[in-house]
């Protein structure tokens, strides 16, 4: 056997076993939601025993007189449409026309995103407290959301730009002829072509914005304000003595963004590669 095959094959059996590292947890977590709570303790990997799928009615429910994840997903949702909208129209703006500089000048702008990017989100968060304090915003999603796009911006801008750098000049010539500005011209003709690209940083921005906690669970003190990561908090502190509905609930958080992610994986791929270098 060559060493060609030896080295594709213990590649091709490290991904396979890096996947189910990663795949496996959800899969038990998914198992256990449809599990009693005597069957989680006596045989938690096992496939017999009673199978409860009201565990999964009563986690969007909520408990008698609680929360339950229906509230907390139509906030997480949306938090993440303001977020996402927002993001993508700035920060495709904010690329589009920092691509149009002189190179020199583009270079020393992009700084600035780039230095936010290495910025830690939980040094924020007194200033965050004290102005959402300040300006009565606490416990608003929307606020929130708001919040996410601008925490979203840089990374959107170093991904958008370089796709905007190799756009076509030829295009934003033959609109300017036709008498299209600069903003026209975006609108117009950049932006049906940048589809792919923004697509995929949109993707990216609503797997961090579902998933961030440290933000959300200082802003978002509220049960009927929080979003699904802040709320399996609560939800876990109401379900303690019976784990199904626990189990069921973080299927309900974590479901929606793997079936995201297994359906546009390559869409993701496809538009970070285009616009995935620093220049």
């Amino acid at each position: 056997m060559s060493a060609a095959r030896v080295s594709n094959g213990a590649w091709t059996a490290l991904k396979l076993g890096i996947t189910a590292l990663v795949i496996l947890p959800f899969v038990f977590i998914l198992l256990l939601s449809f599990r009693s709570m005597a069957d989680i303790y006596r045989n938690p990997l096992g496939f017999t025993g009673n199978w409860v799928p009201g565990n999964f009615v009563r986690a969007w429910n909520g408990p008698p007189g609680g929360t339950g994840f229906s509230n907390y997903f139509v906030n997480s949702v949306l938090v993440v449409l303001v977020a996402v909208v927002i993001a993508a129209l700035f920060g495709a703006l904010a690329a589009y026309f920092v691509s149009l500089l002189p190179a020199r000048w583009r270079s020393r702008v992009l700084m600035i995103p780039l230095i936010a990017t290495i910025v830690p989100t939980i040094a924020l968060l007194i200033p965050f407290f004290q102005m959402f304090s300040a300006w009565g915003l606490m416990n608003s999603p929307v606020a929130v959301g708001v919040l996410y796009a601008g925490l979203c911006l840089p990374m959107t801008v170093l991904i958008l730009h370089a796709f905007f750098v190799d756009f076509p000049g030829e295009l934003r010539e033959a609109a300017a002829l036709d008498g299209l500005g600069h903003v026209r011209t975006f609108f117009t003709i950049v932006v049906p072509l940048s589809k792919p690209s923004l697509l995929a940083v949109s993707l990216l921005n609503l797997i961090w914005v579902w998933g961030e906690t440290q933000v959300a669970i200082v802003l978002l003190q509220k049960a009927t304000s929080q979003t699904i990561p802040v709320g399996v908090l609560t939800f876990q502190s109401s379900f303690m003595s019976d784990l199904g509905p626990i189990f069921a609930g973080l299927s309900l958080a974590t479901v929606p963004v793997l079936i995201v992610y297994f359906v546009f994986n390559k869409t993701i791929s496809r538009g970070v590669s285009m616009g995935g270098t620093f220049r």
